[in-house]
């Protein structure tokens, strides 16, 4: 039985490759309104024709306004309203999708990200209203694992990079990872959010 993801795009630039391999493996794709949209009728659409979504993507936002560095003088008010639309856009896409996915087969939160997202790994001193949206993203994955992991939802970050070789976003996205249910909880990696490169190496948060 094919997948049906239900992907949020926000102008990353890897989603569409991403998109083609998980239509080539046999998945059902939809893509979540733009911003301002109303997503209901989409959802109710999909719950006639599949009656469950298996995979909510998101791609972390690629059309926040590039900015200066960090003591230059930034426009504080118009980053505050790109970095909340942002993350309150990823809230309401789970919030609204979750009766679906709780009926899916894989019960699957991914998110399409880079290592510029990572605080702790991050040197870039410019693009700050890009880099906090960016992590406020990844701080959502983790509220929601928290909250949705005992349902049994499995969650795939991982960080694109450009000429990276490795293992593409969609096929980390469907790959299964080490679970044992007799094992003590901490050694799953199901059991933890972590994000991962190309080549499977954990990048810090």
């Amino acid at each position: 039985m094919s997948q049906v993801v239900l992907c949020v795009d926000n102008g990353n630039p890897y989603m569409e490759d991403t998109k083609q391999y998980l239509s080539a493996h046999g998945c059902k794709l939809y893509a979540f309104p733009e911003k301002g949209e109303d997503a209901s009728a989409l959802l109710e659409r999909i719950e006639r024709t599949e009656g469950r979504i298996d995979i909510l993507l998101f791609g972390a936002g690629g059309r926040i306004p590039t900015d200066g560095a960090i003591g230059d003088g930034l426009d504080c008010e118009g980053l505050l309203e790109q970095i909340s639309g942002q993350i309150n856009r990823m809230q309401e896409a789970i919030e609204a999708s979750l009766p679906l996915l709780r009926k899916g087969q894989t019960k699957c939160i991914g998110m399409i990200t880079g290592r510029s997202s990572s605080i702790s790994h991050c040197r870039d001193v410019r693009d700050y209203g890009r880099h906090m949206a960016w992590a406020g993203m990844n701080m959502v994955g983790k509220l929601y694992f928290n909250r949705l992991r005992p349902e049994g939802f499995r969650f795939r970050w991982y960080c694109a990079e450009e000429g990276s070789g490795g293992m593409k976003a969609g096929e980390y996205l469907l790959t299964r990872l080490c679970y044992d249910e007799k094992e003590p909880y901490i050694h799953s990696d199901e059991n933890r959010l972590v994000m991962r490169d190309a080549y499977l190496r954990e990048v810090p948060w």
